[in-house]
């Protein structure tokens, strides 16, 4: 089974930091609660019990709106986003899966793990390195929630169902 794109009763998704996602279990039982109008099915996907057949939610929007306050949570994968996947010593651009996160003033300093303190390095630039004070490409900074969601909306992403796209309105 697969997941559920939940968008808000404007239509928009809840977020994208996170994309507001949920569980094919939670969409099907917000469906029964009437909370949500599922907008979007898959096709090859049915759950059917002794006395009736459903296709699984792929694009759900709830009833009522949520004003959701837009925060910006520090973690790799934001951290990632905000240096659009540069490693701030070489300069190179990598996969995610390729990058660290890296402290410019290394926690055996007293560094911390935060916004202010934390760059995206390549493996190989973190190792050289090492616990030594270097200077970053760009200056560490804590982004805000709009210059992430535009970064976003230019990085590659793999939809679960087709439809999605419609909703995320991105460039990538």
């Amino acid at each position: 089974m697969s997941d559920c794109l939940l968008l808000n009763a404007d239509h928009n998704p809840i977020s994208v930091l996170p994309l507001s996602i949920i569980g094919w279990q939670h969409a099907v039982k917000l469906m029964f609660l009437e909370r949500v109008v599922v907008l979007e099915e898959y096709d090859d996907w049915i759950i059917r019990s002794a006395r009736s057949a459903i296709h699984v939610p792929a694009v759900a929007v709830t009833k009522e709106y949520f004003n959701i306050k837009k925060m910006v949570k520090f973690s790799r994968s934001n951290l990632f986003l905000r240096d659009l996947y540069q490693c701030q010593y070489c300069g190179d651009t990598f996969s995610s899966s390729q990058l660290t996160l890296d402290h410019v003033i290394p926690r055996t300093m007293g560094g911390k793990t935060n916004w202010m303190n934390a760059v995206t390095a390549c493996k190989p630039c973190n190792s050289k390195k090492s616990d030594k004070l270097m200077k970053p490409l760009h200056a560490p900074y804590k982004p805000d929630y709009y210059k992430l969601v535009k970064a976003w909306e230019n990085v590659p992403f793999h939809v679960k169902h087709p439809s999605w796209n419609q909703y995320l309105k991105r460039n990538g």
